[in-house]
């Protein structure tokens, strides 16, 4: 009937733009193999990593370490998404780097660069990155995450440092908020991340 082909028309339809956006979405479909996902026209890049709840009590300034990383472990989450590939995935969507850090800079320098939000996917949801961690057992509002850049120093220092807390010569991306060689005060909240072990997507969007 009419009425049966206009169904199924409808829902090809659907299917269709479900299906894209599935595609488009950087939470979809990452596995280990495919840890890095990215969407030009959201500006948003998502990564597969895994918590270490190492550091729900003890410190570290590492928030996202490349697991072959000399600091793949001293790190809140590892990933298999390298340094590298996060570099060119901001790239393409549209960042600037600021790459004003050196490892001689003054200590208190603050990272330059686009600005990126940083969420936690949690049970579904997208959690500001700074609900769900402290600086020295406090809760902080904005740790004012920055694309740094720094893919020459990165390669050369081999961490596979992707994010850090602190604004750092090496990593990829870095919070603003507090300034080069602040040091290691950062813990995970156990209350608020999922347990040891457990995978969890990080989607970072680029400010304008």
């Amino acid at each position: 009937s009419i009425f049966a082909m206009v169904l199924s028309v409808v829902g090809v339809v659907t299917l269709g733009v479900t299906t894209t956006q599935a595609a488009k979405s950087v939470t979809k479909g990452l596995t280990t193999e495919q840890p890095l996902k990215y969407n030009k026209s959201t500006k948003e890049i998502g990564i597969l990593t895994k918590v270490n709840g190492t550091y729900f009590t003890q410190a570290t300034r590492h928030v996202i370490v490349n697991v072959a990383g000399s600091n793949g472990e001293k790190s809140l989450l590892k990933t298999d998404a390298t340094p590298q590939a996060f570099y060119q995935a901001l790239k393409k969507v549209g960042a600037q780097a600021g790459n004003n850090l050196a490892k001689d800079s003054a200590a208190g320098t603050k990272v330059k660069g686009n600005k990126l939000a940083v969420y936690f996917v949690i049970n579904g949801k997208r959690v500001r990155a700074e609900k769900a961690v402290q600086v020295n057992h406090k809760d902080v509002a904005n740790l004012d995450f920055r694309f740094g850049g720094n893919l020459a120093m990165n390669k050369k220092m081999k961490t596979g440092c992707v994010l850090c807390f602190d604004s750092c010569p090496v990593g990829i991306a870095s919070g603003a908020k507090y300034g080069f060689q602040y040091g290691e005060h950062f813990t995970g909240k156990e209350n608020v991340l999922p347990k040891d072990g457990s995978n969890m997507v990080v989607v970072f969007k680029v400010k304008s």
